[in-house]
């Protein structure tokens, strides 16, 4: 961000800072609320489908710690996953249900990504259909190696396998994961992709109505910059953001903005518009990773106190 800075001027900055739109702000925290509960929402009724119950405030806790934790540590922020399903089962769920729901809520959320990353091609196309072909190739590919993947466990599922190939058992049981959690784990996704595909189903049209409205979120954040992106250059913007957190680095610093100003020049949307699409970019991710850190820290100072009143076992 401050090379950009420094490329586009301070001043340029600082003329943005006096243009913000306090009322675009309201509209995307709104938006943003709407999304949070949105995501856990979704994961609740699919432990719900699995007979769990949880409060949603402490389903929505889990799910915040899990984007934050996701956001800061490599890996196209799928890092935040074993957390979450570790924050609910320590709350009182099942091992293997909580395993599972994470597993399809995220499977859910990977699927609807992939179908907007084509959506968001076609429109970047309208402006540059060379780049976007090229990026689409990519989307595909992604695809193709996601489908294959769900093929293949929901294929092994059917014959009574595990989700977990016998290879990589030894390491999971090495950091905690037991054999029967693992086989309550398969046992759960069985009844959810078999016996519940109706949840499946919806968690996967929640998950499309999410992206909707990441969509709008990513508009009103602009607007809120007083910035008016084409349809053509906001699509390019979320393509950027996906490419970006793609890549194996903590937090994406340095790859979303770069990835923010090159679509942007690519599209021909001009310099300033580059340095909102990364402030933009850098400002919403901010936003969503802070909330779920105090949410951890909160959680984890909550459980430490309930360790503590627990009367103690004499040897």
């Amino acid at each position: 961000m401050i090379a950009l800075a420094r490329a586009y001027g301070w001043g340029a900055i600082a003329e943005r800072l006096t243009r913000i739109q306090p009322r675009w702000i309201a509209a995307y925290a709104a938006i943003e609320v709407v999304i949070f509960a949105g995501y856990a929402y979704r994961w609740r009724f699919i432990l719900r489908a699995l007979d769990e119950q949880l409060p949603f405030g402490r389903v929505l806790g889990a799910r915040l710690a899990g984007l934050a934790v996701g956001s800061l540590t490599p890996g196209a922020k799928l890092g935040g996953e074993p957390l979450r399903a570790y924050m609910v089962a320590r709350d009182g769920v099942r091992a293997g249900p909580a395993i599972a729901s994470v597993i399809l809520d995220r499977g859910a959320e990977l699927l609807a990504n992939i179908v907007f990353g084509v959506a968001y091609c076609a429109l970047f196309a309208l402006r540059d259909r060379a780049a976007a072909g090229r990026v689409l190739v990519v989307v595909v590919l992604s695809a193709v190696a996601f489908l294959v993947g769900v093929a293949i466990t929901l294929r092994r599922l059917r014959r009574g396998g595990s989700l977990v190939p016998a290879p990589f058992l030894p390491a999971l049981a090495r950091i905690g994961a037991s054999p029967t959690a693992i086989a309550d784990a398969d046992d759960a996704m069985r009844t959810l992709v078999f016996a519940r595909r109706r949840v499946v189903a919806w968690a996967l049209a929640v998950a499309l109505a999410l992206n909707l409205l990441v969509f709008a979120e990513y508009g009103s954040l602009f607007a809120a910059f007083d910035a008016h992106p084409s349809l053509p250059e906001l699509g390019g913007t979320l393509l950027g953001v996906g490419l970006a957190h793609a890549v194996p680095v903590p937090a994406a610093i340095g790859a979303l903005e770069g990835a923010q100003a090159a679509v942007m020049h690519v599209a021909g949307g001009g310099a300033e518009l580059a340095l909102v699409a990364a402030a933009v970019a850098r400002v919403r991710d901010t936003v969503w990773t802070i909330p779920g850190l105090v949410t951890l820290a909160a959680w984890a100072w909550r459980r430490r106190r309930k360790s503590a009143r627990e009367p103690r076992v004499a040897a």
